[in-house]
């Protein structure tokens, strides 16, 4: 390239001029790098490798976990764990107790096939009406509701109850023998000391629901022979267990068998279901 200042804008390019202001352009270009632009692309690279190596382990972890999860279920629902495995057949075993319980109901109830017809009228172990029959005073509603505590107390000892009065706002507690802690229990339970009196008699409760009991379960024995049971009760006035027999049934063989703990009636056809004492006959069950 030639320097010479005196030639015209017109005048025609030196030889290689061209090529040789090409290469002066290229290198303008080649900066170095500065310093600060060197550090950033270095961060850059470093977060990049960081990034990569965190998404890797990751990946791996959660791929652990999965398998882990499926593998936990495949067991659970191939196998079981025992505690649903035993839940499960404790649920089978009351089912199949609750299907059957209504059979077994069925063929032991009275009046089913080759029980031996109708059962009598037996008051169940806990009979709101047994001394009372339809009265409910706070007086008897109060004895009904102790009841229990003073049958499983003093077993040897109680022995009834009754109305005292017909409007039951005054009870008798019938017992074997004077007891201060009954006594006391009874009179304190009650609304006023004075509506309950204690009074004493031959036969404990216990006692008397036993006879209950064995009459009601051999009625077919009796049947048998000839003495159709319609009814037993408890007669706590009385001291007796009260059986109510259909007409043409004789007293007496019960009577042998128990004793006074027994009180038998026959039902009379003319009676138009009433018993000796008024009371109506209750009808028969079938």
């Amino acid at each position: 390239m030639n320097d010479d200042m005196t030639r015209g804008p017109d005048a025609a390019p030196e030889p290689g001029e061209a090529q040789l202001r090409k290469a002066l352009s290229a290198m303008n270009d080649l900066r170095p790098p500065r310093d600060d632009l060197f550090v950033e692309r270095a961060l850059m690279r470093g977060r990049a490798r960081t990034s990569r190596r965190r998404s890797t382990l990751l990946g791996a972890a959660a791929a652990v976990v999965v398998v882990g999860v499926v593998g936990g279920s495949w067991v659970a629902a191939d196998h079981g764990s025992p505690s649903s495995a035993s839940s499960g057949a404790g649920a089978r075993t009351a089912a199949g107790s609750s299907a059957e319980a209504p059979g077994s109901l069925r063929s032991a109830s009275p009046g089913a096939p080759g029980s031996g017809g109708a059962a009598p009228s037996v008051p169940s172990a806990r009979d709101a009406t047994r001394w009372f029959d339809t009265l409910s005073t706070p007086q008897t509603n109060t004895f009904e509701a102790i009841e229990p505590t003073v049958v499983s107390r003093w077993p040897d000892v109680f022995s009834g109850a009754y109305a005292v009065t017909p409007a039951g706002d005054r009870v008798a507690v019938a017992v074997t023998r004077h007891d201060s802690g009954l006594e006391t229990f009874v009179t304190q339970a009650m609304p006023s000391p004075s509506d309950v009196e204690f009074v004493v008699r031959a036969h404990t409760f216990a006692e008397k629901q036993r006879v209950e009991q064995e009459i009601a379960d051999q009625r077919t024995a009796w049947s048998d022979k000839g003495i159709d049971i319609l009814r037993i009760t408890q007669d706590g006035r009385a001291d007796r267990v009260a059986v109510v027999l259909a007409a043409g049934s004789s007293p007496t063989p019960l009577e042998q068998r128990y004793g006074d703990v027994v009180e038998v009636t026959v039902a009379s056809p003319a009676s138009g279901g009433k018993l000796p004492d008024g009371r109506t006959l209750p009808p028969l069950q079938r």
